[in-house]
């Protein structure tokens, strides 16, 4: 430690008795009560050369309202029943009232920080009387802070905080708390000022019992909690309401130093100031000898309950990238207010509870059917499209595989699955991704896949729509389509389509045409060539336009690769091979158009929230089911009858589901690739529930973000998961 010199003791002795003889001019000169925490600035004002007046006078020239801003609150999403899924949040805060403290936290903390608390009106006379005297000897601004005023400084850092943008980096936030918390020169003794002149205006507004319920909720206790009921249940598992004396003692202890005296981190330390904080209130008459002594007689770590807090989608497990859907969904939807900065600041600060659609049961059912039927390290033999025909590839392996389950009618997603891990770090292991192989790139998805035969329906509806039937015959031989003879129309001219001079698709497995058959046939035994004919004959832009109402467009923007001067877009491509399913998709966007052919043409929009409430427990406008007639009902009543056929008597008959129930099914398994593919089984529809599934091999080895994983990876479970009973 260095010496002081023989000069210092001299000079410091003067100088505080400077500052004594400069408060007691204050006292003197004094109009109101007010003016003596002026005297904090003592030894700035005679380094400065500066009268009492001139600092009485820029006391009052200091604010004397505090802004509160609402208090940063930790946002819960939950599952359709109530059931967590995740939380959100910058600062781990659940507010409670007092009296949902125990009184003997409350008692714990007067004690230790501000034993005087019920007796000043602000400011602390008594304690500030020392400061003056440390401040006049050097060091770090003193300022005898009270409870108010320690909330008062609280305030100000969340202010400060709030006002950052969601993304400020740890480096921006703790400058901003820099700001607002200097400790030396003129800035520190202007903030503690500034801080006195509050907490008296404060405590002429408000009652003692309010101001320690909001220093109680607001207070650093350590591990990442803010106020008392967070850092309850952080460190013991229980609520603020049942905290006992040890437990109050050390929290009590905690706020000095949260860092220094975290108790798991530093547990000799933690203890250490528990047993002073108990001291004291031994000292004040607030608790016995006895009630003192058995409390510091528990080692720091039998009190101890450790629960974990995490922070966003990760901690929903397989729900996580529903979650994170969700999370997407609040952020970039208008109707919740503001802009998309304001929808992610009202997450992790608004304290809301975002009631989703997702069922539980269902969605464990779904994981399980992706992760059983396609394991994440799975080989299978895949296939995919090219030049307008299905072209079978070798075994596979890091096949991703998804399913989604909308309800018809409604658009609320019931599930949403994939066999992969929710992750967003960067440098996650095989097996994770933050990439939702169910949505579309936009949504944190990938660039879509090519939903194969599942695009046949929007055919076949397109085929009734025009007037003709399910018994109408078609040639479903193998042959050559001249590029002249497609109907491209408007949407796209036939005259920019040079890619396929001609188109000449053909059939694979069971689904083999031979001649003439009818629609109906072509439809249960999904067979390429006898729809080949039917897309023929229709105008190709009409084919679009049936499956746009539907809600089908490609999951990633851009534009038509075989038609110059396209503009990039979402809209699908138009050309013969549509009708096998070229365009990428999002598994999702297909789930939700069939589930508007279950409700009889009725198109919902996907939705994954159903309820919000703010932190006081009132609810937000959250807005309904976004539906309209897309098909005529009896257009998409023909298609359900012959997609209901697949399972009586086409490609998948014998897989309906348990009990004999028959729901309309995708055709073609055989031809229901995606890039580079697979073949996918065909699936019936559960009651109430349409599912689009599908399985693709992941062009990266281990994908992490649309960067690095531009490939569609989607999937075909064995069995639907709507159809279990839950």
């Amino acid at each position: 430690m260095p010496q002081r010199s023989p000069e210092s003791a001299p000079r410091r002795s003067a100088s505080a008795g400077r500052a004594v003889k400069l408060l007691a001019g204050f006292l003197a000169a004094s109009v109101g009560a007010g003016v003596l925490v002026a005297g904090i600035a003592a030894p700035a004002v005679i380094a400065a050369g500066r009268t009492s007046n001139d600092v009485v006078g820029a006391f009052n020239d200091l604010p004397s309202a505090l802004e509160q801003p609402p208090l940063s609150q930790q946002s819960r999403i939950l599952y359709a029943d109530g059931s967590p899924m995740a939380t959100f949040y910058y600062e781990n805060r659940i507010s409670v009232p007092l009296d949902q403290v125990n009184p003997v936290m409350r008692t714990a903390i007067v004690a230790i920080e501000d034993n005087r608390f019920y007796e000043h009106g602000g400011v602390d006379p008594r304690g500030l009387t020392r400061a003056l005297v440390q401040n006049a000897q050097g060091g770090d601004v003193q300022g005898a802070s009270t409870l108010t005023q320690q909330w008062i400084k609280n305030v100000q850092v969340e202010e400060a905080l709030s006002d950052l943008p969601t993304n400020a980096s740890a480096e921006e936030r703790q400058a901003a708390f820099n700001d607002v918390t200097v400790r030396s020169g003129l800035e520190g003794y202007t903030r503690k000022l500034r801080e006195m002149k509050l907490a008296i205006a404060a405590e002429k507004q408000y009652s003692k019992d309010t101001i320690l319920e909001n220093y109680l909720n607001i207070a650093n206790f350590g591990g990442g909690q803010y106020g008392v009921e967070a850092a309850s249940r952080h460190w013991f598992n229980r609520s603020a309401k049942d905290l006992d004396l040890p437990q109050a003692a050390l929290l009590a202890g905690i706020v000095q130093n949260p860092v220094g005296y975290d108790p798991v981190k530093n547990p000799q330390d933690a203890q250490g100031r528990r047993d002073v904080v108990l001291n004291r209130m031994l000292q004040l008459g607030v608790i016995s000898q006895a009630d003192h002594d058995a409390a510091t007689a528990i080692p720091i770590d039998q009190m101890l309950n450790v629960q974990p807090t995490p922070n966003g989608c990760e901690q929903a497990g397989q729900a996580g990238f529903f979650c994170d859907y969700a999370v997407k969904q609040f952020r970039d939807d208008d109707a919740f207010g503001g802009t998309k900065e304001d929808r992610l600041k009202l997450l992790y600060r608004g304290g809301l509870t975002i009631t989703t659609t997702l069922d539980p049961g269902k969605q464990q059912a779904a994981f399980e059917e992706v992760a059983n039927a396609v394991p994440v390290d799975s080989s299978v033999q895949t296939n995919h499209i090219s030049g307008g025909k299905v072209v079978r590839d070798e075994g596979t392996s890091n096949l991703g595989a998804a399913i989604s389950s909308v309800e018809p009618g409604t658009g609320k997603i019931r599930a949403m699955a994939q066999n992969r891990t929710y992750s967003t770090a960067p440098d996650a292991p095989f097996g994770y991704t933050s990439i939702n192989y169910n949505t579309d790139k936009s949504e944190g998805g990938s660039s879509g896949f090519q939903p194969g035969s599942n695009f046949k329906p929007f055919v076949l509806a397109t085929w009734l729509a025009s007037g003709r039937t399910l018994n109408a015959t078609v040639n479903g031989v193998e042959r050559s389509y001249p590029n002249s003879s497609w109907q491209y129309g408007d949407c796209a001219p036939g005259a920019k389509y040079t890619a396929e001079n001609e188109y000449a698709p053909g059939n694979a497995g069971d689904g083999e045409g031979n001649g003439t058959m009818p629609v109906l046939k072509a439809t249960f035994d999904s067979i390429n060539t006898g729809y080949a004919a039917m897309e023929n004959q229709l105008p190709l832009c009409d084919i679009r336009s049936t499956a746009e109402a539907l809600g089908v467009h490609k999951a990633a923007v851009g534009a038509n690769p075989t038609v110059p001067g396209t503009t990039k877009d979402t809209r699908l491509d138009v050309l013969p091979s549509m009708m096998l399913g070229s365009n990428e998709v999002a598994p999702l966007t297909i789930a939700t158009a069939y589930a508007a052919f279950a409700a009889r043409g009725v198109y919902c929009a996907p939705t994954a929230i159903e309820a919000i409430t703010d932190s006081s427990g009132q609810p937000l406008t959250v807005p309904g089911a976004q539906c309209n007639q897309a098909i005529p009902e009896p257009v998409a009543d023909g298609v359900n009858y012959a997609l209901q056929r697949v399972l009586t008597e086409g490609t998948a008959a014998g897989k309906g589901l348990a009990g004999g129930a028959r729901r309309p099914a995708r055709p073609a398994p055989r031809t229901t690739p995606s890039r580079p593919g697979s073949p996918a089984t065909p699936r019936s529809w559960p009651p109430r529930c349409g599912s689009g599934c599908r399985s693709g091999a992941c062009r990266s080895t281990v994908p992490r973000s649309p960067a690095v994983a531009t490939g569609p990876c989607t999937a075909a479970p064995s069995r639907p998961p709507c159809g279990r009973t839950t």
